[in-house]
């Protein structure tokens, strides 16, 4: 993993954080009577309210971070249908250049040569092999593309949830602090209830900048799918007419 890639995780790691427990940089804490004495509670002493469960969702966080990276970088139209490899390819077909076709299909390990790769396989099994072929192999990277953004998905959903179950496990614990002592003062409480609120906002600020992310990338899955229909439409027509 490149260096930068490490120092946005750091940082977007301490952001998610930060912005999770901004509510709780004025909390207060009476000692004695009749004075009160302001304390400051740290980044640290927060996440730990949060409990287990804050744990899991900063992980999510920063494994959510880095596959919007991954895929901002890489989930472009040109890494995946690179043009000047169409061109090459598009010489070769005019020529009926076939075998070289497929040593081109050899050395360029991507989405376009894997697609045509699996229809000049088939051409001399006629023109119904070619079609499926090549169909079956769009299919597959496109069901591939969608995996890559899947988990994003996945960990928009997760986050909330995990951050409801803070709540009811926090609320639990207040309500045992209740069972269990008949006078409990609000320090009593504050453990179960730190944890119940501090676990759903940390959920919320995952899942919400997550959620637009996936929405966006989808986009760009779609773009890509649509590219590669033409691009694959358009060598069977090849064969079509060659036939």
């Amino acid at each position: 993993m490149r260096n930068w890639l490490k120092l946005v995780i750091v940082v977007f790691f301490i952001a998610v954080c930060a912005g999770a427990f901004t509510l709780s940089a004025g909390l207060y804490a009476q000692e004695g009577t009749d004075e009160v004495e302001q304390k400051d509670i740290s980044l640290w002493d927060t996440i730990k309210a949060g409990g287990p469960i804050e744990f899991v969702i900063i992980f999510l966080s920063v494994a959510a971070l880095a596959l919007i990276i991954e895929n901002f970088v890489t989930l472009k139209v040109e890494n995946y249908l690179p043009h000047d490899l169409l061109m090459d390819y598009e010489e070769l077909f005019e020529t009926q250049n076939f075998e070289e076709a497929l040593a081109i299909g050899d050395a360029e390990d991507c989405m376009l040569s894997r697609v045509f790769t699996a229809g000049l396989i088939k051409q001399n099994a006629g023109f119904g092999s070619v079609e499926d072929a090549v169909h079956d192999a769009a299919s597959a990277e496109v069901g591939r593309l969608q995996s890559k953004i899947g988990v994003l998905a996945l960990i928009a959903n997760m986050a909330p949830m995990l951050g409801l179950l803070g709540t009811v496990t926090g609320m639990i614990i207040a309500f045992n602090e209740i069972a269990t002592n008949p006078n409990p003062t609000p320090g009593d409480l504050a453990y179960g209830i730190s944890q119940a609120l501090i676990t759903t906002c940390t959920g919320l600020i995952v899942a919400i900048p997550v959620s637009a992310a996936f929405f966006f990338l989808r986009n760009r899955v779609a773009q890509i799918s649509n590219e590669l229909a033409i691009v694959a439409g358009d060598f069977i027509d090849r064969f079509r007419v060659e036939s």
